[in-house]
């Protein structure tokens, strides 16, 4: 049986922080291959290796459909659909809090903590405009942009 489970979420960001964070959310996974991206309201990726020993691990191969809607002022629903390639699923409650558990909470965690430091604009805008566009990640060292969150190599969070 082929299965699409979908998970979604409201946060009080702006639909461009949203469609940006999870876009250096997925270049930080494991095996992922970007298809087709439509700034700043759709992402359609592929993820993980048909080479896992079960059907439940975050990291099995999956077609992955994220939508942006921007609903009234700054919030914004995040709907995330995954899709199994090439196998047949018969325990889709586990398939679905398995992936939740080992994948997309980590990204609506990020969403979350974006969500919550929107109050402090006021201080961030009061920095000098002279500073560097770039800086170094702490854990690889690979240089990245500065508004970065997430580290694209090694996969780091920076909040």
């Amino acid at each position: 049986m082929k299965v699409t489970v979908s998970y979604e979420k409201y946060f009080d960001i702006e639909l461009n922080k949203a469609f940006e964070l999870t876009l250096q959310w997925l270049n930080s996974q494991h095996k992922v291959k970007i298809k087709k991206s439509s700034p700043p309201s759709f992402i359609e990726v592929k993820q993980g290796t048909m080479m896992t020993n079960t059907g439940h691990d975050p990291n099995w191969k999956k077609l992955i459909r994220i939508s942006f809607y921007s609903l009234e002022k700054t919030n914004t629903l995040v709907r995330i659909q995954a899709t199994p390639l090439s196998r047949t699923i018969f325990r889709v409650d586990k398939l679905k809090q398995s992936w939740y558990d080992g994948l997309f909470s980590y990204l609506f965690s990020i969403l979350q903590k974006a969500q919550e430091s929107a109050g402090k604009k006021e201080i961030i805008k009061m920095k000098p405009i002279t500073q560097a566009t770039k800086k170094c990640c702490s854990n690889c060292g690979k240089q990245i942009d500065k508004d970065a969150v997430i580290c694209p190599r090694c996969g780091v969070d920076f909040n």
